[in-house]
């Protein structure tokens, strides 16, 4: 079984939890271990990570799509998609999906179109429960397209994806973005399958899955 919660409400999680905040905290996450980064600690007060960035943690994050006064990088996958995070400590603090992803819980997974077939190919045969991250004041076209192609690739090995892709393009979140000149994220975070990694949250850090299929 698959189902779909609106990550702003979590309050029971069935089965194996998914976090999808396609632009663009959950394609930062991927993207920050395909550079190498060694764990991510997901916060949702800008004070803890503060105190962390004092024992040696990169500070990279957002709020209402604007930078946050302290930290080291903000919230694009572009931007940390150039940079040497090999080995590093990174801390993450985003306006919705760090949030969703806490809520969510011990085993969470994070979704991207970037890892999604693997992702996918993983969920196959289990419970899963995806939860879109949307946005404070509504849902985001994004997060539940990437919602709907997660779930058609899991139960449909091969499914064409692309319609989805198109229409997170179009949408609400993508419009914010260009708003703020952001285009290149729109691109990077749209890309399918650059990536095998799976990242999931373990014991208050999001680590690379090792995880068999």
């Amino acid at each position: 079984m698959i189902r779909i919660t609106d990550g702003r409400y979590i309050r029971h999680v069935y089965g194996t939890p998914v976090v999808a905040d396609i632009f663009r905290a959950t394609s930062n996450i991927v993207t920050m271990l395909m550079r190498g980064a060694s764990e991510i600690v997901p916060v949702d007060e800008v004070n803890r990570a503060l105190l962390l960035k004092r024992e040696g943690y990169i500070l990279f994050g957002e709020e209402n799509l604007n930078p946050i006064e302290g930290f080291d990088y903000g919230n694009s996958p572009v931007e940390t998609s150039g940079l040497d995070l090999e080995g590093k400590k990174v801390v993450l603090k985003t306006t919705n999906g760090t949030g969703a992803i806490i809520r969510a819980g011990e085993g969470t997974l994070i979704g991207s179109f970037l890892n999604i077939t693997s992702l996918s190919r993983y969920l196959r045969n289990r419970e899963v429960h995806i939860f879109p991250a949307n946005l404070r004041n509504g849902v985001s076209t994004e997060d539940n397209e990437f919602a709907y192609a997660l779930t058609k690739k899991v139960l449909e090995p091969g499914s064409n994806i692309e319609v989805n892709i198109t229409r997170a393009r179009n949408g609400n979140g993508a419009s914010l973005l260009r708003g703020k000149k952001l285009e290149a994220d729109i691109s990077f975070c749209l890309q399918q399958d650059i990536t095998d990694i799976i990242p999931v949250y373990r014991e208050g850090k999001i680590v690379k899955a090792d995880l068999s299929f």
